[in-house]
């Protein structure tokens, strides 16, 4: 099945609780529609390899995190030639080495976003790509907590709401199109494309998959699964709740920014 038409959605309930299913399922319909993935590539801040694993379907060469646990499990896994623990601030490969430099909501958790910018220019080579996803600045007051307490005109609690739930999700960057674009721009990159993703009703159901998914925490925390005990039942409501988020896409400003971004060839 080519990549763009397979059902990353259900795929994912199977194995990761629904607020993840419903955001990864999305990520891995966006890379598979960004192009061709051209070796060599590097997966920056891979943790465990389950989101390479679904969304690539073969090996990587390299994947690098700076958790070794995580680390570990994505050997087992296979996804990479070469796992590394490893910074992104501080890459050990040469330059210009990797010809795709994939990152999957990750650069917005690494407070040194400059020097992430500026490692991953230095290692892929002229006409390299690369291709990652960030929640945007409208991230926090899109959230169904934000948008209820906003409703009942209680927009201080709304705010905190946002702040508290990027705090716990440790997000150090979460800005506008034009910001990232400048960004990306000061350390030598070009913008190919840009769109919002995740709808903003899309987003609201993603807050609350965080509550209704607690007994898939449980499971993790127990049995280090997301679903140690597949059932069919739940998984079959889960896809009828998010399955239209999953195939819907914002008609405006959403709550995550995708890119992709090219070093200019020589």
């Amino acid at each position: 099945m080519p990549p763009a038409e397979r059902d990353y959605l259900r795929d994912h309930l199977e194995s990761v609780p629904p607020f993840r299913a419903l955001l990864r399922s999305v990520e891995c319909k966006l890379f598979a529609e960004a192009g061709p993935i051209e070796n060599p590539v590097l997966d920056l801040g891979c943790g465990d390899g389950h989101f390479a694993q679904m969304a690539f379907g073969r090996p990587l060469f390299a994947g690098i995190d700076p958790d070794e646990q995580i680390v570990r499990e994505a050997a087992q896994r296979g996804v990479y030639r070469f796992p590394l623990v490893a910074s992104a601030t501080h890459m050990p490969f040469p330059d210009a080495f990797f010809k795709t430099v994939v990152a999957n909501c990750v650069v917005e958790h690494i407070p040194d976003l400059e020097a992430v910018l500026r490692e991953t220019y230095r290692v892929l080579q002229p006409g390299g790509r690369f291709i990652f996803g960030v929640p945007s600045h409208r991230f926090a007051d899109m959230l169904l907590g934000s948008t209820l307490f906003q409703k009942l005109g209680l927009s201080t609690l709304a705010r905190a709401y946002g702040d508290w739930f990027n705090r716990h999700s440790a997000h150090f960057h979460t800005y506008d199109p034009q910001t990232w674009q400048d960004l990306l721009n000061m350390h030598g990159f070009e913008v190919d494309h840009w769109e919002y993703y995740i709808t903003p009703e899309g987003h609201k159901a993603f807050d609350l998959g965080h509550y209704v998914g607690v007994p898939r925490l449980l499971s993790r925390i127990l049995t280090g699964k997301w679903v140690a005990f597949p059932n069919p039942v739940s998984t079959a409501l889960f896809e009828a709740w998010l399955r239209p988020h999953y195939e819907a896409r914002p008609r405006g400003e959403g709550p995550y920014i995708f890119f992709h971004a090219r070093k200019p060839a020589d």
